[in-house]
């Protein structure tokens, strides 16, 4: 059930009304009701789904159970910690990764082995790391007993179940049991519908009308065309914003879904093109993937304790392997590994740079910051020409673009409509307060939150719950119904 859609906006308001029903009248039901309604949600489109999703949260319940029964009474967990991990990385490995894995053993050493036709279980990148993340804790000691309604909703709550945030146990499970006051319901209720306008409009307004364009120059160089440097650089720009816009109109409706119930997201997406590094960018850019990949993959490999080589290394294993988690696809691995090499450049940089940079005039680091930002962009850009690509084919040619050296292709028309688009876009994610600047009052609690993606506030500009404001969003939400005529799934639906 995709959020910007007839059906969701339908199963939402009902959500909501019988989720504020129960609080009232009968509040011991309402962990049920969002569970039994978090099914229904999975369901929707493929219910066969449903049992996988449901195999894999008895399982790991089962094995994080015993995880924390051993370490209460002081026997080590290794053993169950390693099943559990051989279960969901193998089922992860299985449904997501057994083609791409047989398809590239096949080329490389003529292994001539089945490749085998799977069709992808919505959602189960993130289902599985957000448990695996559960077992590693109780193995650390970490994770309180837990019933199984409770756990069973902490994997499956709808809001975050499809394309996250990647949320952690005892971020999520303690708040549904929290009691709202009636001013508190009515709060969340306006907060929330608020920040689900702000991205149904992002979303319907802006990233699904962009699509058509970078869909277009890319289609055509996966044909074996030519791309022409206009058309190269308009394409790979309209993704870039395509995706940008897309991946924060789901994090706003993510959010804005769970807060009309009372629950608080962690922040996953906090302004990334106004990043001045690399770092900074992984900073602000799908947060929740950026800590997990951080607490457990880069941390227990090392991390920075063992020696800068060691620690260039483990940058680059663990964004090699974040690029993989995106997809089947070789050229998410190069993605990936670019941004690594990205990292490693970015902190030898600072190293080297660290005395002289103190010493900037203070006239001129406005300048040094915007330049900054300005490398940090193009070279996010040029990294996603790759990741949107389908193949090397495409990515060479569409690089061949980038760069003037491919052919004379007249695709798209660089005229005045494409300056002011491009104008508009620019100013939005560089000069505009973000959905989380403008409704400051609905940040995430702030155990939710690294103190690196706390919202800045704008003063003035925050939005507040007044007549004038009521209006305004109904008519942004009435349009971007409207516009729903153009649907077309999140970009991150398929990882």
């Amino acid at each position: 059930m995709i959020f910007s859609s007839y059906a969701y906006l339908i199963f939402l308001a009902c959500v909501v009304v019988a989720f504020r029903f129960l609080e009232v009248r009968l509040p011991g039901l309402r962990r049920t009701f969002l569970l039994i309604a978090s099914f229904i949600f999975y369901a929707w489109w493929r219910a066969d789904f449903l049992l996988l999703l449901l195999g894999s949260t008895i399982a790991n319940f089962t094995i994080g159970s015993a995880i924390t029964r051993s370490c209460e009474k002081r026997r080590s967990p290794r053993m169950l910690l390693l099943t559990g991990l051989v279960f969901n990385l193998g089922l992860i490995a299985w449904f997501k990764y057994a083609g791409f894995f047989a398809t590239t053993a096949n080329g490389l050493f003529g292994a001539h082995l089945a490749v085998p036709n799977l069709f992808l279980p919505l959602a189960i990148s993130f289902f599985t790391f957000e448990q695996i993340s559960y077992l590693v804790d109780a193995s650390q000691g970490h994770a309180p007993r837990y019933s199984l309604l409770d756990y069973s909703l902490f994997v499956s709550f709808f809001p975050h179940l499809i394309a996250g945030p990647i949320i952690r146990h005892n971020d999520l499970i303690p708040q549904f049991s929290k009691d709202r006051a009636p001013d508190e319901r009515d709060d969340d209720l306006a907060h929330g519908v608020t920040l689900f306008t702000i991205g149904l409009a992002k979303k319907a307004l802006i990233a699904d009308n962009l699509a058509p364009f970078s869909d277009a120059i890319f289609a055509a160089a996966q044909r074996g065309t030519s791309i022409g440097v206009v058309d190269a650089w308009m394409g790979t720009l309209f993704f870039a914003f395509q995706i940008y816009f897309d991946f924060s109109a789901y994090s706003d409706m993510a959010l804005g879904s769970a807060a009309m119930l009372g629950i608080r997201l962690p922040i996953n997406f906090n302004s990334p093109y106004k990043a001045a590094s690399i770092i900074d960018f992984w900073r602000r850019w799908h947060i929740s993937l950026s800590m997990f990949l951080r607490d457990y993959l880069y941390i227990p490999l090392g991390g920075n304790r063992h020696g800068t080589a060691r620690r260039y290394a483990n940058i680059l294993i663990t964004m090699f392997l974040g690029g993989l988690w995106h997809g089947a696809n070789w050229t998410f691995v190069i993605w990936g590994g670019l941004h690594g090499i990205y990292l490693v450049i970015n902190h030898i940089w600072r190293h080297l740079t660290k005395t002289f940079a103190v010493s900037i005039p203070s006239g001129l680091r406005a300048v040094t910051h915007g330049l900054s930002v300005l490398v940090t962009f193009l070279s996010v850009v040029f990294a996603w020409t790759i990741f949107r690509a389908d193949n090397f084919g495409t990515a060479a040619r569409m690089i061949a673009g980038l760069s003037g050296l491919g052919g004379h292709s007249k695709l798209l028309t660089f005229g005045a409509p494409a300056a002011a688009a491009f104008a508009v876009l620019f100013a939005l994610v560089w000069l505009a307060p973000n959905s989380m600047e403008i409704t400051g009052r609905l940040q995430s609690a702030p155990e939710l939150q690294p103190n690196d993606a706390r919202p800045r506030y704008f003063g003035n500009i925050q939005w507040r719950p007044t007549p004038a404001g009521a209006m305004t969003f109904a008519l942004l939400f009435v349009v971007s119904v409207l516009a729903l005529s153009n649907l077309s799934p999140f970009i991150y639906f398929q990882f």
